[in-house]
């Protein structure tokens, strides 16, 4: 999936976001932003689903609320 369309420009925090982050293999997930480093441009998502976390580039995730 590409998430390009929905990259986040880093002005603003995305901290308690819902949103959609890419999951391998080619899969997509939901989860909740409860991290976000502005100054890195690096996010951790907790899955609400499973209680997993996953941590990427802000850019790689969509909001969703």
């Amino acid at each position: 999936m590409d998430f390009a369309a929905a990259q986040h420009d880093g002005t603003s925090s995305l901290r308690l976001r819902r949103v959609l982050y890419p999951t391998l293999p080619a899969g997509i997930r939901s989860g909740v932003v409860i991290e976000h480093e502005l100054d890195r441009g690096m996010v951790t998502v907790l899955d609400t689903e499973d209680g997993r976390f996953w941590r990427g580039r802000a850019g790689d995730v969509q909001v969703l609320a």
